[in-house]
């Protein structure tokens, strides 16, 4: 009896862990198209000398609002789905974050909104130079709390919020 208790408590553990795992592995789709617009917003500016702004807010997500369920990429009927096409970003498969990215030069930059990240260098203050801010979300776990992640022209790193949520 005791040796049945101990196998059903081990098994429901390790349920609830391969389940956060595979959450946590669908952030690898984030990290690596938050990547891609990091590299295309950066070739845009070598051309341009400036960053597109593709979304009108942080809150404007491509190609939908984020929730438990994965979109088609390669929308191009609105201003945003034109704008990530302009920087060259495609998705393989349907993907399960929504993403924004916005860009400006005197301005203030928009906080990380939404998540609860504590950002060494993030500027409180309007830039002289060109800035850029990406931005995704999605509810990974179907319970309303959302995962972020995001990235700035003035970080050198990608970070993440809430992983497996």
């Amino acid at each position: 009896m005791v040796v049945v208790a101990v196998v059903g408590i081990l098994s429901t553990l390790a349920v609830y862990g391969v389940g956060k795992y595979i959450r946590s592995s669908k952030t690898a789709e984030a990290i690596q198209i938050i990547g891609s617009i990091k590299a295309a917003q950066e070739s845009y500016r070598a051309e341009t000398f400036a960053y597109l702004n593709v979304s009108s807010s942080l809150t404007d997500y491509y190609p939908a609002t984020p929730d438990d369920r994965a979109h088609q990429w390669g929308d191009v009927s609105g201003n945003t789905g034109k704008a990530f096409q302009t920087l060259g970003i495609a998705a393989d498969a349907p993907v399960r974050f929504g993403y924004a990215t916005t860009a400006g030069t005197g301005s203030a930059v928009p906080s990380a909104h939404g998540t609860a990240l504590t950002i060494t260098g993030w500027p409180t203050a309007a830039l002289s130079r060109p800035w850029y801010v990406a931005r995704a979300a999605a509810d990974l776990d179907g319970d309303g709390t959302l995962c972020y992640v995001v990235s700035a022209s003035f970080l050198g790193q990608i970070l993440i919020d809430k992983e497996g949520e």
